[in-house]
């Protein structure tokens, strides 16, 4: 009985951590996920087509490691971040100081629901492990929808397991792609890789 009294508030901290890390244990958290999420990272952008000279957006950057892979392709991108945690955005830019002092990338602490990006701007948007934390999923992809341009694409991808584990309502790629689709989004490819899942979804306009 002891044991499920103290296991129930343990996970519910580790979830507060992954949805916003913050304070000492938060940091360390943000430059563990640096190491931890650079394989997934990778493996999204290998399975995304970024055309040179794009505009695009990390959302939820975590410990930067999607921004260093997309600094490391060297397409003259002009590379954008969003993440709610304070944490996160220290880690990241220590991890891409290098980058953000040259201006390639500019790194911002903000909410997925309510981003200050101009209307139709990014021509990629990524989101890799943190969709399923969003305080409210529909204003986060309606606000991420607002800032794509026309024939762009968002990315999501994530461990599948905690797709299952932290979301009742949309962890199928169902239930998902009807939200998107309501939202506006035309399109949703899926593959998989082990418990790697990745979702191309398409903003077209005519």
């Amino acid at each position: 009985m002891t044991s499920v009294v103290f296991y129930n508030p343990l996970l519910d901290y580790l979830s507060g951590q992954a949805a916003n890390p913050h304070g000492f244990v938060g940091g360390v958290v943000t430059k563990i996920w640096a190491s931890y999420f650079a394989n997934l990272s990778g493996w999204t952008i290998e399975n995304t087509k970024v055309k040179y000279d794009s505009n695009v957006l990390d959302v939820g950057y975590g410990g930067g490691s999607t921004i260093k892979n997309l600094v490391d392709l060297e397409q003259n991108m002009s590379i954008y971040g969003v993440d709610i945690s304070e944490e996160s955005y220290k880690t990241a830019v220590e991890l891409n100081k290098e980058a953000i002092n040259n201006g390639e990338v500019k790194l911002a602490i903000g909410d997925v629901a309510n981003m200050s990006y101009p209307v139709e701007f990014f021509d990629v948007v990524f989101a890799i492990q943190t969709h399923m934390y969003w305080d409210n999923l529909q204003r986060g992809f309606a606000e991420i929808y607002r800032v794509m341009a026309a024939d762009s694409v968002l990315i999501l991808s994530s461990e599948k397991d905690k797709i299952d584990y932290h979301m009742d309502n949309f962890k199928t790629t169902e239930s998902l792609s009807k939200l998107l689709k309501e939202i506006g989004f035309t399109e949703v490819e899926e593959i998989k890789n082990g418990d790697w899942i990745l979702y191309t979804v398409h903003k077209k306009v005519d």
